[in-house]
């Protein structure tokens, strides 16, 4: 009798161990599918911000900073426009200075000051990529990354790399005047 009662109770608990490792095993499937859903999410996103920018260099950034103008002046707002500008110019600025300084090549894309300044209006976020910047992931965060070619390796990508910086903060300086 005790012995069928400790083999009924084993029995019981090796019943209770499969259900809990088939619930485990469940459960990592689908947080395993969440998480591909949400790369496919960020992949379509970046897409389509990529989209958002048929032409790279100085005429890209000169169309995105033209599509934001157009939409804050329709908005009427100036002050937005003159803090975007600004940020740019500051973020350029601060490239061009010191082109190895790879925290001012790194913007990350949430962060609340570039989206509040820049990345929430229509083509800011676009004028970092005409002006070559890449979606990437830096330590996991999404960032708009401008890569410096190896300057000793490959000079001309450096000198085009760096000519495209200065020219578009030419051209944020002079949206800054009209």
């Amino acid at each position: 009798r005790a012995n069928q009662q400790r083999l009924a109770e084993e029995q019981k608990r090796r019943s209770e161990e499969k259900e809990l490792a088939r619930r485990a095993e469940e459960a990592r499937l689908h947080r395993l599918e969440e998480e591909r859903r949400a790369v496919e999410d960020e992949q379509r996103a970046d897409r389509e911000l990529l989209a958002l920018v048929p032409t790279l260099g100085s005429e890209g950034v000169r169309e995105q900073i033209g599509r934001m103008r157009e939409d804050l002046m329709a908005k009427d707002d100036r002050a937005a426009l003159d803090v975007a500008l600004g940020s740019l110019y500051t973020l350029f600025e601060q490239i061009v200075r010191k082109p190895e300084e790879i925290n001012f090549r790194r913007v990350r894309r949430d962060h609340p000051k570039f989206m509040e300044d820049i990345g929430r209006h229509v083509g800011g976020r676009e004028v970092l990529i005409a002006a070559g910047f890449k979606l990437k992931k830096l330590d996991g965060v999404p960032c708009f990354y401008s890569h410096e070619p190896h300057i000793e390796t490959n000079m001309d990508g450096w000198s085009d790399w760096f000519d495209t910086l200065k020219k578009t903060l030419e051209i944020v300086e002079e949206e800054m005047l009209k």
